[in-house]
């Protein structure tokens, strides 16, 4: 899993992070402009609610079963869901995606709500994550910094230089 930072959250919401509530009891599943887009749904019916069979029938055929086993399970465990899967979008074709989400329960332990997001994890959006790498040598690079110690900071002056990142 990916450190959760301020950067990568900026990253993933400039990539097109879609958010989601599914009331379970009602059937009804909601979510924002970029879940419509993702899915090739108008925004105004994601936002609406839609029966969550809606969006299953748009992820491949190969993947259906093992999302929804998954989905199945988060249900009746409470455990956090995450996949990654393909969903067959109507204009651009096959898109890959990754889910996380988890089942909320009210005070009786009854499941109610399941909330989360999906992503686009395609190589054109995934290239506009940032580089790990970078950061953590941004981070050293402050650090040896504040410590003085000059030839540290060169040697990682260097490294930003060599991956790009400078």
């Amino acid at each position: 899993m990916f450190p959760l930072n301020t950067e990568l959250s900026a990253a993933f919401l400039s990539c097109g992070m879609a958010f989601f509530s599914w009331d379970l009891a009602e059937d009804r599943f909601y979510g924002d402009v970029a879940l419509a887009q993702l899915f090739d749904i108008d925004a105004s019916v994601m936002a609406a609610g839609l029966p969550i069979l809606s969006l299953i029938e748009r992820i491949s055929v190969e993947d259906r079963s093992r999302v929804a086993a998954s989905i199945h399970r988060a249900i009746t465990s409470g455990l956090v869901y995450q996949e990654q899967y393909r969903i067959n979008h109507g204009k651009r074709g096959a898109v890959d995606v990754l889910s996380v989400g988890r089942c909320l329960r009210d005070d009786a332990g009854t499941p109610f709500i399941y909330n989360g997001t999906i992503m686009e994890i395609s190589s054109n959006v995934a290239s506009c994550i940032p580089d790990p790498l970078a950061s953590h040598c941004r981070s050293a690079l402050e650090l040896a910094q504040k410590r003085g110690n000059d030839l540290a900071a060169r040697y990682l002056s260097s490294a930003l230089k060599v991956i790009g990142a400078a």
